[in-house]
């Protein structure tokens, strides 16, 4: 465990944002049915039984889908691509209509979707999920990070980018001590408290378009990887990266401590916002926001090292989707019931891609002599890495079975390779 987490280390500082052309991204599920919509950068949508893992069928996009959500009947598919929202037939893929958006956020289960528009016009726009017109547009005094909604999506919760705050004490509810271990989120709240920076945070009314409240607090939420925004009761929570927040109706923010605190690679909260389910590589915790427990889980099958990519839920039932196209079921009680893989071949093999992330020749020269060395036992050609400088999805070998890929690449992992190999189909 201890050189996984300086694995995790090395590659987080090395490369934050490291990303494979084959990755998966998003999973939701399709109201009123046994259906799980899965997608990526794969440009395929996957739809499989939610209880058996079965393929339905396979529904061909001509560009990604970063993140999905179902209208609230079921009829359309919504598809998020990083530049427009596409609303897609569920059983053809065929595209209905579209709207234009930057950075939309799509929600389960919710009568809207949101635009984030931190660039241009600095506002948050709400729009319908049943016909795209426009419930909402809401320009708040500050840049616009992200938002969410309450269980019951009658407000708008509205998160700012970083910005300078100059009363940062006295908005500090409780100073956190330095812990003696190392702790993830310990370490952003000590960092973050005496850095006179933080972020806007504004509660919009939906239906009356009027502010409930706005205030500054005392943190810096990041938006790489998992960012969640929800309600439960009287109170916002906020969970990120690496940390997570509790927000009251007076806009007092309590971080919140966790032994079991891990990298928030997925995040959402489920049960109508009772917890928030936190996930690393197939681990991480439950927080319960009413009884205010810490919940641990591990879905990992032995000591695979595999990233979770994002978190949907249905009724009792919550869903994770992971980078090795497995999916990982768990029960009301966050206990895994079930655990079923994506056959995402393409009939053209599979291929083991790999992340060039080193900026200095000697760095790159030992990962190549690992490279070549693993793959003169499989009589592949070696490979110069200095022609692919930068690139995050460099093909090192193919094989006929995703069974011989996976097994290439589990023995680059222990010869020592540094950064993440990815094992994906040939398109």
């Amino acid at each position: 465990m201890k050189n996984r987490l300086t694995l995790l280390i090395l590659m987080l500082t090395s490369a934050l944002s490291f990303s494979f052309k084959n990755d998966l991204s998003t999973i939701c599920v399709r109201p009123d049915s046994d259906e799980l919509f899965i997608g990526g950068e794969f440009k395929t949508i996957f739809v499989i039984d939610k209880n058996s893992g079965t393929e339905l069928r396979r529904i061909s996009l001509e560009s990604k889908a970063i993140d999905m959500q179902f209208s609230e009947n079921g009829e359309h598919l919504l598809v998020f691509d990083g530049s427009k929202v596409m609303f897609l037939h569920p059983e053809t893929g065929e595209e209905k209509m579209f709207v234009k958006a930057g950075s939309a956020l799509l929600y389960e289960d919710s009568p809207y979707f949101i635009d984030c528009d931190w660039i241009f016009t600095k506002s948050v726009t709400v729009y319908s999920t049943e016909d795209g017109s426009v419930v909402l547009k809401h320009t708040p005094e500050f840049d616009p990070l992200n938002a969410g909604f309450d269980a019951e999506f009658k407000e708008l919760i509205i998160l700012g980018r970083s910005q300078e705050i100059k009363s940062e004490k006295k908005l500090i509810v409780k100073r956190v001590e330095q812990e003696d271990s190392y702790n993830i989120y310990n370490k952003a709240y000590v960092e973050q408290q005496d850095d006179k920076k933080g972020s806007g945070f504004e509660v919009v009314d939906i239906e009356s378009k009027s502010s409930k409240l706005k205030v500054e607090i005392p943190y810096i939420t990041s938006n790489s990887f998992g960012l969640s925004i929800s309600k439960f009761k009287e109170h916002y929570f906020l969970s990120c990266w690496d940390m997570l927040l509790k927000v009251d109706n007076a806009g007092m923010v309590m971080p919140i401590s966790c032994s079991d605190a891990t990298f928030a690679y997925a995040t959402n909260s489920i049960q109508e916002g009772k917890k928030i389910m936190v996930s690393s590589t197939k681990e991480g915790f439950v927080y319960d926001c009413e009884t205010e427990q810490i919940i641990p889980f591990n879905a990992k099958s032995d000591n695979e090292f595999v990233y979770s990519k994002d978190i949907t839920f249905d009724k009792n039932k919550t869903y994770m989707l992971n980078a090795d196209y497995t999916v990982s079921v768990f029960n009301e009680k966050l206990v895994v019931t079930n655990r079923f893989k994506i056959d995402n071949s393409t009939g053209n093999g599979f291929g083991v891609y790999y992340y060039n992330g080193y900026s200095k020749k000697e760095d790159r020269d030992k990962e190549a002599t690992i490279i070549n060395k693993v793959g003169k036992a499989y009589e592949i050609d070696l490979i110069d890495l200095e022609q692919f400088i930068g690139s995050g999805d460099v093909l090192i070998a193919t094989f006929e079975t995703i069974e011989k890929a996976e097994e290439y690449s589990s023995k680059l992992d222990a010869e020592g390779l540094s950064y993440i190999t990815k094992v994906a189909p040939i398109e």
